[in-house]
């Protein structure tokens, strides 16, 4: 059976005289998809083009127009995706719920299972024994490599047009997988590059995956601080509970760390984590000649305790989870405005 099956190809997006809320808000996902892509390249003058677009946009959702703003923000609106047309075909930009879904949990695996393999051999190790024996940990495929060589090749017969897109070229009807993981890329919170990446590493042939930058103990050796900061934030950005285990480990130990680490280790007091200052801890990891594993190892054994030990703090971990929109109920439904 076709692990694609789930994918269906988007549409246009709807009229936008009779558009709901939703579906505004489908229109400017979009321009927030294509502004994550680090090679999204177009002219000054398109670029001005896709700003209106997204004022206008957000004119109609966030504000209380009057009626002769709303009907300027829906005529920009209409010139807007006109200009996106070729050969008098709109370009098709909206992709189903069902379709966001099932892109979704697989990033959310793809991602989780990177994490996975960046922290489990400093994990605490009664939990590492505990994993072992958990059914997650005895799938035989828990990359979904089944389904990621399908969709890699999928991108690769696309790249030639979506390289023209993120050129401001019309060719978005020729690069669907393209449109659709970058949407999900934003609405997950995940770095463009690595995931692209990370799926490559999935479709390749082998039996092992083979995933860059996962021991976070390197970045100690060669003192890497501002490498290790960008690493730990993107951990803590693309952590997910979509599923209760990773290989065994429950999904809340994996988002304890990942939603810690960065705190023990560095003030961030700047947004930027190449800004970030080092705290003694990390510093005296760094200084370290030999043994940094061991230290490292013992460091996470200690932070687990800790929580495990104090209740505010273990609360705090629900806490920080069961606030977060991405994992609300709603989430799920029709109703939801994350996608």
């Amino acid at each position: 059976m076709n692990p694609l099956r789930y994918l269906a190809s988007p549409r246009p997006f709807a009229e936008i005289s009779t558009s709901t809320n939703k579906e505004i808000k489908e229109r400017l996902n979009y321009v927030s998809s294509m502004r994550i892509i680090p090679h999204f390249k177009i002219s000054e003058a398109e670029e001005q083009a896709l700003l209106s677009y997204q004022d206008a946009c957000s004119t109609l959702t966030e504000d209380s127009p009057t009626k002769q703003e709303s009907e300027t923000a829906k005529a920009c609106i209409q010139e807007y995706e006109q200009s996106l047309e070729r050969n008098n075909t709109p370009a098709n930009l909206s992709f189903d719920l069902a379709t966001k879904t099932k892109l979704g949990e697989e990033l959310d695996n793809l991602w989780n299972m990177w994490i996975f393999t960046s922290y489990e051999k400093y994990l605490p190790e009664d939990i590492i024994e505990e994993a072992r024996r958990h059914p997650s940990a005895q799938v035989s495929d828990p990359w979904h490599r089944a389904f990621w060589r399908l969709f890699q090749g999928r991108l690769e017969a696309e790249t030639e047009s979506f390289e023209k897109v993120v050129t401001g070229q019309n060719c978005h009807n020729e690069c669907p997988t393209f449109l659709l993981l970058a949407l999900l890329c934003e609405r997950h919170t995940l770095d463009w590059d690595e995931t692209v990446l990370l799926i490559r590493a999935c479709a390749g042939a082998g039996d092992e995956v083979v995933v860059p930058g996962t021991d976070l103990v390197e970045f100690f050796k060669k003192r890497d601080l501002s490498g290790l900061a960008t690493r730990l934030d993107r951990d803590e950005a693309s952590i997910s509970l979509s599923s209760e285990y990773v290989m065994g480990v429950g999904s809340l130990v994996l988002a304890f760390y990942a939603s810690h680490l960065p705190e023990f280790l560095f003030d961030r007091e700047e947004v930027d984590p190449v800004d970030w200052v080092a705290k003694e801890p990390l510093l005296l990891l760094c200084d370290l000649e030999q043994g940094q594993e061991q230290a490292f190892r013992f460091m996470m054994q200690e932070m687990f305790e800790r929580m495990a030990n104090d209740e505010s703090d273990h609360e705090d971990i629900y806490d920080d989870w069961d606030n977060d929109d991405e994992f609300d109920e709603g989430a799920a439904s029709d109703e939801s405005e994350d996608y």
